[in-house]
């Protein structure tokens, strides 16, 4: 499969590069970001969680909604860890991430990742397509190049 072909990059890279950037992607209550700020955080936050030890194939559980939930879902994806128990766990009240013994808040995990932001990968591992089978809101709305309302 080639970098154009694969999940994370058709859902947002794609967008950007062909001039879409400054189009709204999402809205919700807390306001609206484009495709351009969306990958920004998605890549920060795939970022931040590779830094914390995640990667190719490793399990990682979500229990998040609204704009948390569909960054949380994009950013796996582009870091190509699949849906799962046993491994990393983003969620709770107040959110955090938990990989290990290491539990870090979710606003410092976007800042974390500002400084390593994670591209999208060339290819996607077997597993990843499940991220678009549990969430097919978020990938139909953005693969379309629509706006996701949450």
């Amino acid at each position: 499969m080639s970098r154009t072909s694969g999940l994370a990059f058709l859902t947002l890279d794609h967008h950007v590069v062909h001039g879409r950037a400054d189009e709204l992607a999402l809205v919700d209550g807390r306001g609206s970001l484009t495709f351009a700020q969306l990958l920004d955080q998605v890549a920060s936050l795939a970022g931040a969680l590779r830094l914390l030890g995640l990667g190719d194939g490793d399990p990682l559980h979500l229990d998040l909604t609204g704009r948390d939930r569909v960054l949380a879902v994009l950013a796996a994806v582009r870091l190509q860890v699949v849906p799962g128990t046993g491994g990393a766990t983003l969620g709770g009240d107040p959110v955090v991430a938990a990989v290990g013994e290491e539990q870090v808040p979710w606003e410092s995990l976007r800042q974390i990742g500002r400084t390593d932001p994670l591209p999208a990968p060339a290819v996607d591992l077997d597993g990843v397509e499940v991220w678009r089978e549990q969430h097919p809101d978020v990938f139909d709305a953005l693969l379309a190049g629509a706006t996701l309302q949450v």
